[in-house]
This record gives C-alpha cells, structure tokens and sequence, in this order.
C-alpha cells in the first residue's frame, strides 16, 4: 500500500522569529553562513554531488521601529559570472567582484533590497529578496539610514587581520576550499519544490 505523505519543509537557515515586511530597506548584513562539501541532487538529475554553499543574513529597521532580520537563499560558491552568488554579489556593489577577493568582509556593510512575500507549497509566507543594489551610489546615499551591526546583537566588525582570505572559491570556478565554521544549516533547494528560474545552482 502506497501513502501519500506531505514533504516536509527544510531548514530555513539562520534562526530569525519574525516575518520581515515586504517593501524596500536600507539594511545591514549581520553575518553570512558558509558549509562547505554539501551534498546536493543535481538540477534535473538524481545525481548528487558535493557543493559549497553559503547564505547572507541582513537586519533593518522598519518604519514602525522595530528591528527585523532577512536571509538570502543558500547559493553555491562560484566564480562563474553566470552563478546566481556573482551576480548578488555584482549586484551589491554595483560592480563585478574581484577574484581572490573576501566577500566576507561584507559583514557590516550596507545595501538597499525589495523584499517581497512568498508563500510555499505547504502555505508557509516567507520574505525573498527580490533585488539588492548598493547603500552609495552616484544618485543616491543611504549610508546615513545604515544601522549598525551591534544593534542585531552581533559582535562588531573588526578589521580583517592579513591573512589567506576564508573563502577564495571565487578565484576559479571550482576551487577547493579550507573548511570553516558554520553559522548555520541552509536551507537545500529541491528540484521537487523549486523551478529553473529559482535554482541557486
């Protein structure tokens, strides 16, 4: 005998307890998560492969006052220009990144990004970000409405020491990389519950 069970929804990465507004905020990245050698199905195929993934955590403050956090999907870590990671991050600092480069030294840095409601197959709303741009551009400076990292309860940012970057995957597609703490598990895409145009790969 057959059942038919409801799949059940995955991780949603870090833990964050209230539903973020949709709408358009300067916000702040409060940490990013990278995992590294996770094992993922491949788009449209039953092979799995092992993938280093990561995600960016941001905070704001809305128009009533109140504080709420936001996350990014888990993306892979590549340098292809082509990867869903390089056009976020080209995207955030309103220029192509340079390879080799630390994209965590992101932490505490601002951008403005649209956040818009979703709604899962199993009735669960959740805030995507729908577009990033950065905090300064020639048109417009938002720097002043940037909140400071320490108000989400995060450590402050401090300089980066000289060192090998955590992360280089971004100098070549494909690179291997040092392990490194997890800030938390992300959430897996599935091709059973995601399409093509929603694919992080």
């Amino acid at each position: 005998m057959a059942i038919l069970t409801a799949k059940a929804e995955s991780s949603n990465g870090f833990p964050i307890e209230e539903l973020a507004p949709a709408g358009d905020y300067v916000v702040t990245c409060i940490d990013i998560a990278d995992e590294f050698a996770v094992s993922r199905r491949k788009f449209q195929s039953e092979e799995m492969e092992d993938i280093d993934v990561t995600r960016f955590l941001f905070g704001f403050k809305a128009q009533d006052g109140k504080l709420y956090k936001v996350q990014t999907f888990e993306m892979k870590i590549s340098g292809s220009p082509k990867s869903t990671l390089y056009k976020f991050l080209s995207a955030w600092l309103g220029k192509a990144p340079d390879y080799g480069w630390d994209y965590c030294s992101l932490k505490g840095a601002g951008a403005v990004v649209s956040i818009e409601h979703v709604v899962s197959q199993l009735g669960t709303t959740y805030p995507k970000i729908s577009r990033i741009s950065p905090a300064k551009t020639s048109l417009a400076d938002y720097s002043a409405q940037i909140v400071p990292i320490e108000q989400f309860g995060a450590a402050p940012v401090a300089a980066a020491p000289v060192a090998a970057p955590v992360v280089q995957a971004l100098a070549s597609v494909g690179a291997t990389v040092a392990p490194a703490p997890v800030a938390s598990a992300p959430a897996a895409w599935s091709p059973d519950t995601g399409n093509q145009a929603d694919c992080p790969f």
